[in-house]
């Protein structure tokens, strides 16, 4: 570990020994500066037991402080969210800027290494490559707010401020005589004077320390999120009990988290106004968000869960999701993939299928799933699809397709041999012209459909233009490929029934073998010349090609 990754997914907390790992890993940094800091985040002393320099410890502020002094104010959350992550899972990362030198990228890392050491370790480390040349010198400045981050103040079991310190005044900037016989709710934000209420009343009847979080107005107007702890010193007489109250600056974390708060209600605000279906996942699969136009996607009264999506897709799409999940989850693999949706109305739909994985990075491990209505998209690629595979007369593979579908057969491994049939109706010409040319068109269609119903399901009958069909057959050489062109032309040979009447259908056959190194035009130009014989015999039996196509074999 040359450096905290702040991309790393951590999904499960760290062992002791791994956090030891990731301590080692920081000491052995040569520009890192290391700080010790308490449970509840304050910086403390480096306990001597870690083992590093003076000079790689992080100088400490005359008055309390934490990580959020070092960085940036726009970073705050980013710094809450990496410390709430070490708390919980052992190891926290991030990427930060310093207040003294805002351009160079910082690496931050949380370590909870309180079982050997009785602290938490948090390790800046310079990412900029020029910047880190230079040394630690960006990290050797811990900038500390004016404003003390805590004050005590004394009150009467009424609320009536008795006493402040002086960092009550750098805190808040009243004066002692400006405080001093006022209630405390003087000084509330009158959003927050009902629950400053309720928990003083709780304190006088519980008679121990209570714990808030409310505004306080500052003498310049603005507001300052301060926790509490309210420590209850009871007397004789109970008129006479004393309240110490403990003050804490918690703006910059409120601040970070009113952020974040803002920033999840734009993106809930903005996942309602997409044209998709989003789904966000936890990584147990439990869900954390569905916007409403994903149960309208997929015909649900709602979606409850992973399950609901999975069980109106396809039997094919069931299996392909299952698939991109795990790897989101598992691998942090993203995948886009198109699904067959069937809603419980019956309605058919084909839907774009997005899965995002989530890490760290994001806040928590999971998944982010996108879902779009490609129905209409996905018909007309079919309808083209179709056009440039299949003859619109009589749904056989044209020309370009069944060339295709002759060379893919003969490139197949194994060697296996390829027989063809070139088909070449032998009066089509007299029928368009005494009986028309829809005439002509059906008697098409039915020597097409008199083909497919004599071969296998995947042999291949293309139509190579006008009256001339193309018939590909895998795995057939030798009687095999006597025995097909003498089926074609037993099937050729019976009169066909259209519209006009029966007229006589009958076709002269050539019939090829593959060989080795052969592509499918050569074999194409053998069946075709084979077929001229065939034609030339007037015989109306298929001929297989030889080489020697002055004597011509009869099949």
């Amino acid at each position: 570990m040359s450096r905290a990754d702040p991309q790393e997914v951590t999904t499960a907390p760290r062992t002791p020994a791994e956090r030891a790992d990731v301590l080692s890993s920081l000491l052995r940094l040569p520009h890192a500066v290391l700080a010790a800091i308490a449970t509840d985040g304050v910086l403390l002393p480096m306990p001597p037991s870690v083992g590093i320099p003076p000079e790689r410890a992080m100088p400490l502020p005359g008055d309390r402080a934490t990580f959020l002094e070092a960085v940036v104010p726009a970073d705050a959350m980013t710094v809450v969210t990496a410390w709430e992550r070490a708390r919980t899972h052992g190891v926290g990362l991030a990427t930060v800027h310093g207040r003294r030198d805002p351009e160079v990228p910082l690496s931050l890392t949380f370590v909870d290494v309180r079982e050997a050491h009785g602290v938490f370790i948090g390790a800046l480390e310079v990412l900029d490559a020029a910047a880190s040349e230079r040394g630690p010198a960006p990290l050797t400045g811990l900038e500390v707010s004016r404003r003390p981050r805590t004050a005590t103040v004394r009150k009467t079991a009424l609320a009536v401020i008795t006493e402040i310190d002086e960092r009550t005044t750098r805190m808040l900037g009243w004066t002692a005589g400006e405080m001093v016989g006022q209630r405390s709710s003087a000084f509330v934000h009158p959003d927050d004077q009902e629950r400053a209420i309720a928990n003083w009343l709780e304190l006088l009847s519980r008679q121990e320390s209570q714990r808030v979080r409310l505004r306080h107005r500052r003498s310049d107007g603005s507001w300052a999120w301060l926790e509490l702890e309210n420590q209850y010193v009871p007397a004789d007489d109970p008129a006479d009990a004393v309240v110490v109250t403990q003050m804490s600056d918690v703006s910059d974390e409120m601040a970070a988290h009113e952020a974040l708060r803002q920033q999840e209600s734009l993106l809930r605000r903005l996942t309602e106004a997409l044209p998709q279906g989003i789904l966000q996942l936890a990584a147990d699969r439990a869900v954390v968000h569905a916007n409403s136009r994903l149960p309208v996607l997929l015909g649900l009264p709602a979606v409850r869960g992973w399950a609901d999506l999975a069980a109106v897709a396809d039997e094919a799409g069931r299996g392909a999701l299952e698939a991109a999940l795990s790897r989101a989850l598992g691998d942090g693999e993203d995948t886009v993939l198109e699904v067959g949706i069937r809603t419980p109305t019956g309605e058919t739909r084909v839907c774009a299928v997005s899965l995002v994985a989530l890490g760290d990075r994001e806040g928590a491990p999971g998944a982010l799933v996108c879902v779009s209505d490609v129905t209409d998209g996905a018909r007309m690629r079919e309808e083209l699809t179709a056009r440039a595979t299949y003859d619109p007369l009589t749904g056989c593979h044209n020309r370009a397709s069944t060339m295709a579908l002759l060379e893919a057969a003969l490139a197949e491994p194994g060697g296996r041999p390829t027989t063809v049939v070139f088909v070449d109706l032998d009066e089509f010409k007299p029928v368009n012209d005494t009986l028309g040319h829809h005439a002509g068109d059906e008697l098409l269609v039915t020597t097409a459909q008199r083909l497919a119903g004599v071969l296998r399901e995947d042999d291949v009958v293309g139509r190579l233009g006008g009256d001339e069909f193309l018939v590909v057959s895998r795995g057939v050489d030798g009687p095999d490929a006597t025995a097909l062109g003498a089926r074609i032309r037993a099937a050729l040979s019976v009169p066909a029934e259209i519209s006009a009447g029966a007229v006589r259908l009958r076709a002269s056959l050539g019939v090829a073998v593959s060989e080795p190194g052969l592509d499918g035009a050569a074999l194409t130009k053998r069946a075709d010349q084979a077929m001229y014989a065939s034609k030339e015999g007037r015989r109306g039996e298929p001929v297989l090609w030889t080489a020697d196509l002055g004597a011509p074999a009869l099949v």
